[in-house]
């Protein structure tokens, strides 16, 4: 395994990192992956959140959703540029138990930087998918 796949696959693992302390609901786990310079746009936060009180109070609001909010990554491209990275991707969403189930697609990007060896979040987005152009252009022309 050549040092690029090396690094992307820590890159990958510190992605897969982030969605199993978000299944735990782990609040501190999830806050350990973020530099105390990271900046947030979560997927329901209507501003971006700059502090790593803003970004913990943000996961402690989600967490106390009932149920609890599941996620399954979909996919990831890890891409790593020396002691940068980015990781883009989509998982799903999942706010309620069956029978209820409710699915959410969505896309997240991660910006990395490695710390002492350690990869940390710089910048996260996370959005849920919007609707396809064709949608769009079908209620254009609805309207």
């Amino acid at each position: 395994m050549e040092s690029s796949d090396v690094d992307e696959a820590s890159v990958r693992a510190a992605t897969e990192s982030w969605i199993a302390a978000f299944n735990r609901c782990d609040t501190t786990a999830i806050g350990a992956l973020y530099d105390p310079q990271a900046v947030l746009w979560g997927t329901t936060a209507a501003e971006l959140i700059t502090t790593p009180q803003g970004i913990a109070a943000y996961f402690d609001a989600v967490f106390a959703l009932r149920p609890t909010p599941h996620m399954v990554l979909v996919d990831v491209l890890p891409r790593v540029f020396g002691d940068a990275a980015v990781s883009t991707g989509r998982y799903t969403l999942m706010l309620s138990p069956a029978p209820h189930l409710r699915e959410v697609p969505a896309r997240f990007s991660f910006t990395w930087r490695r710390t002492a060896g350690v990869w940390r979040i710089v910048d996260h987005h996370s959005s849920a998918m919007p609707a396809p152009l064709s949608a769009l252009g079908a209620l254009a022309a609805a309207s």
